[in-house]
């Protein structure tokens, strides 16, 4: 039991994936993983340049939750 009072809490994470813009190389960042399609376009924030993208091409990050109330 004592190994049980010294573990933290973990801290809440979320899925953030990453693509680079192909015209600046700029990061766009798409937030709803799940739902997102094998091929998909996006506009860059940037420079306004849209390209097609593929799913494989995303770079998977884990991102620290930033709500103030914890999800129940």
């Amino acid at each position: 039991m004592p190994a049980l009072l010294t573990q933290r809490p973990r801290k809440a994470t979320y899925q953030r994936g990453t693509v680079l813009c192909h015209k600046c190389s700029a990061p766009i960042h798409i937030h709803n993983l799940k739902e997102l399609a094998e091929e998909f376009s996006l506009r860059c924030t940037k420079c306004g340049a849209r390209g097609l993208y593929h799913k494989r091409g995303l770079n998977i990050e884990l991102m620290p939750e930033r709500r103030k109330k914890p999800r129940r």
